[in-house]
């Protein structure tokens, strides 16, 4: 059995004609570079074809709207892109396009936060500030935590987001910053005094780990928790860059204007 044209109708229309994973408008200056891909191959010794089917296999619930370089992408590394993957990223993609039209007051509201959330922190340098880590970091990390407590207070209105998606995005960033963060401007009881993990900050802006301060067990177990934490941060942080490109692409990531006095 074909594809029926109903079926194609609904997949277009609900994907907005544009790529599942990178967005791209799959109608390229009158050329048509959309392909609809099963994502459970129409031949069972096809990409993921031994998997067990609740509906046919040329249905849209089994199709997704993709250009050519990620059909080929899709179908080239099904490890990478299982069932359930396929099937997250259709319905997150389709839940965005429709988001725009349905709810365009709500989608307004979560880029003013992240347009704002972007404007007073130093969104794409984070990585740069935490490389250093266990040994230094930047205090100009701490803007993340800041610029968020402030948004809560003055604009309680702008969070929890609206976009499921980007909240979770969002929530599991700013869980993975304070986790790094507490670890940094932490402190440990030696002897019944309070020793600070990092060191005030330096004319530059730098904290440096207290190593002359604290036992050398302590070193140890205070370097393997930041690197745990830290690992997590990084990875957190480069999944929202992800998101807010391909389903933001209105907010500036990198609108950050340094505070002048």
């Amino acid at each position: 059995m074909t594809i029926t044209n109903s079926e194609i109708k609904k997949l277009y229309g609900l994907a907005a004609g544009r790529c599942s994973i990178c967005k791209v408008n799959v109608f390229l200056n009158d050329v048509h570079i959309g392909e609809m891909a099963h994502i459970i191959a129409k031949s069972t010794n096809g990409t993921r074809g031994g998997e067990e089917l609740s509906h046919g296999r040329n249905s849209y619930e089994n199709l997704i709207l993709l250009c050519a370089n990620h059909h080929t992408e899709v179908d080239q590394n099904p490890q990478r892109y299982p069932v359930n993957e396929l099937n997250r990223i259709k319905s997150e993609h389709e839940r965005v396009a429709a988001s725009v039209f349905e709810s365009p007051r709500e989608r307004q509201n979560d880029v003013d936060f992240l347009s704002l959330f972007m404007r007073f922190v130093p969104f794409t340098r984070l990585r740069y500030f935490t490389d250093g880590l266990p040994i230094s970091a930047s205090l100009n990390l701490c803007a993340v935590g800041d610029t968020f407590e402030a948004l809560l207070i003055d604009n309680p209105h702008l969070y929890p987001l609206n976009d499921s998606g980007l909240q979770t995005r969002f929530d599991s960033f700013i869980k993975s910053y304070y986790a790094l963060w507490r670890l940094i401007a932490g402190f440990t009881n030696i002897d019944g005094r309070h020793q600070a993990h990092f060191s005030q900050a330096n004319d530059r802006g730098d904290l440096h780990m207290e190593k002359r301060h604290l036992p050398y067990t302590e070193v140890v177990k205070l370097s393997k928790k930041i690197n745990t934490r830290h690992h997590e941060f990084i990875a957190e942080h480069a999944g929202l860059i992800d998101f807010i490109r391909k389903n933001f692409k209105e907010v500036d990531l990198d609108s950050y204007e340094p505070y002048k006095i």
